[in-house]
């Protein structure tokens, strides 16, 4: 008899130790006295400048690892252009990271499917989602795959400006609300698209000092633009116009939103007929910022996201400010990127994971988004969140434009998801967003016999 209770009892002990080596994939069974080993992988969406973010995360981990001897964090960083790549293996060979973010829409719909639903560790701990907005949470939800995230930062866009070259063109200011005019002329006009292009040649100028409308310009010898479109691509640059996505209801078929053709027809104007924009063969060269341009001084106005602010250089110094997203066709369309962390599925230890990630959501929190130009996803953190920047730039930037941009972002994104995501990716972004800037074109011949038929075709690949 007590042969076959000492025999039941080690079986016992055998399966217990069996259930811990297999261990669940939504907790972590590790003894509590054992150190577990987490990798915050960065690079995916921002997060990889050496100088102003990295040491930042550095101290948020240090920070981390000394209060929790148990859970101890790695950071890794890739760089922008390799981390697709770097998730894309490590995912395939068995072995992705813990954590990964600040990652955007764009950003993670190329690994659909490889993201941890939250939803169980968010019922488990217990985790107030009553602190962001239903909306912002929502955005974070995917059908038929779950909560993948949970708000993080937001990054509304809104338009860059140079006061300095304004004043010397003895051209107004922007306006400094939604709504506003701008005297042009010595005429009250919209702030549009249409407005932009006009200040946009008066902005313009030449090696003998005169700008794209006057009588002798050289548009071969430019030392200043009037606008540049720093990064982004072809769906950004249109959804500034008017917001829209490629995939249907369908789920299947692909369309050009209403609008993104005259967008894209006015950025290659703006390069080859009015010439108030560096073309790709400008943007190439480093004088010229090799694809940013505006923190070489020598743009005026160039629109983007509160992202930028961590990009802008020290050639401008306190000469910048923001001002309203122009409008289109009588409506102002505010494109916004939304990042979060998220947690790998294939984690071994999605617990500690969802702990950490909840303290870069929460605690760590307020040096990671003035790093990253990240508004916080809680209304309630946005004053302090501003009162850091303007510590950083200590000019007076008129905050509120972003405020306003956040309160009436547009949907849906322009980083919307479509099969194939990161093939079709690739082609807008390589392919035709680099031939709206190579030559002039007739934009929409070319998108409906070329661009529109490739997308599709590659979409299609997916079934």
């Amino acid at each position: 008899m007590k042969q076959r209770k000492w025999r039941l009892s080690a079986i016992a002990a055998v399966m217990m130790l069996l259930a811990a080596a297999c261990g669940g994939s939504s907790s972590s069974t590790a003894p509590t006295d054992e150190v577990v080993q987490l990798r915050w992988f960065v690079g995916l969406g921002t997060g990889d400048n050496v100088e102003t973010q990295v040491p930042v995360e550095q101290e948020v981990v240090d920070a981390w690892n000394a209060a929790n001897p148990n859970i101890q964090v790695t950071l890794e960083v890739v760089p922008n252009v390799d981390a697709k790549n770097t998730l894309l293996t490590q995912n395939a060979a068995g072995n992705p990271p813990d954590v990964v973010g600040p990652a955007g829409v764009a950003g993670s719909n190329g690994f659909y499917g490889q993201w941890l639903d939250l939803t169980p560790l968010i019922a488990e701990t217990g985790y107030d989602l009553a602190q962001f907005p239903p909306a912002a949470v929502a955005a974070f939800a995917v059908g038929g795959q779950g909560q993948l995230g949970l708000p993080f930062a937001s990054f509304p866009s809104f338009m860059y400006y140079r006061p300095s070259l304004f004043e010397e063109a003895g051209l107004e200011l922007p306006p400094t609300t939604y709504g506003g005019k701008y005297m042009l002329n010595g005429a009250e006009v919209d702030w549009s698209w249409e407005t932009i292009r006009e200040i946009g040649m008066l902005l313009t100028v030449d090696s003998a000092g005169k700008n794209a409308t006057e009588t002798g310009f050289n548009p071969k010898k430019i030392v200043q633009y009037g606008y540049a479109q720093p990064w982004n691509g072809a769906p950004e640059w249109a959804s500034w116009f008017k917001p829209g996505q490629f995939l249907q209801s369908d789920g299947k078929t692909l369309a050009i939103p209403d609008g993104w053709i005259d967008a894209w027809q006015w950025y290659n104007d703006a390069a080859f007929k009015d010439y108030f924009t560096p073309n790709a063969d400008v943007n190439a060269l480093e004088e010229w910022g090799q694809g940013n341009a505006f923190p070489t001084g020598k743009i005026a106005m160039a629109q983007s996201y509160t992202w930028y602010t961590c990009c802008l250089g020290e050639v401008l110094g306190e000469d910048w400010n923001i001002a309203p997203t122009p409008s289109f066709g009588g409506t102002t369309s505010n494109d916004m990127n939304a990042d979060t962390f998220r947690i790998s599925a294939g984690s071994k230890h999605p617990v500690e994971a969802f702990k950490f990630m909840t303290y870069l959501l929460g605690e760590a929190s307020a040096k990671l988004l003035v790093i990253y130009g990240g508004m916080p996803a809680r209304e309630a953190d946005q004053d302090a969140f501003f009162a850091e920047l303007d510590k950083k730039f200590p000019q007076g930037v008129n905050w509120d434009i972003a405020k306003a941009s956040y309160a009436n972002a547009s949907t849906p994104s322009a980083e919307a998801y479509i099969p194939n995501y990161l093939k079709a990716r690739e082609y807008i972004y390589s392919d035709f967003t680099a031939k709206l800037l190579k030559a002039p074109m007739n934009v929409s011949d070319y998108v409906t016999n070329t661009f529109l038929p490739a997308l599709q075709a590659i979409a299609d690949e997916s079934e």
